[in-house]
């Protein structure tokens, strides 16, 4: 089973709904609950990006470990499609 975590900037900001709603769409097809954690966050999987979008794939049994693939900057629908399934191969 696997984890995608979304990390990207303030949910106020009008950019974040639209990418949001593509990763949960993209999530959800694949039965993957998506998880979000913002930039200004204390949650550490925030603390390790330099770009955002990030979206990280994990594996549920360890959700702060390393990420089982990942995917930095601007996504389709299909790029998180593709990392999910990459991500669940390898958990």
């Amino acid at each position: 089973m696997i984890l995608a975590v979304l990390v990207d900037l303030p949910e106020h900001n009008p950019r974040v709904r639209r990418i949001k709603s593509v990763f949960e769409d993209a999530c959800w097809a694949l039965d993957v609950a998506p998880e979000f954690v913002d930039v200004t966050s204390y949650d550490s999987r925030a603390g390790r990006i330099d770009t955002v979008p990030t979206v990280y794939v994990y594996d549920a049994a360890d959700p702060y470990g390393e990420p089982l693939a990942e995917h930095r900057g601007a996504f389709t629908a299909d790029d998180i499609t593709g990392l999910l399934q990459r991500g669940a191969a390898l958990a």
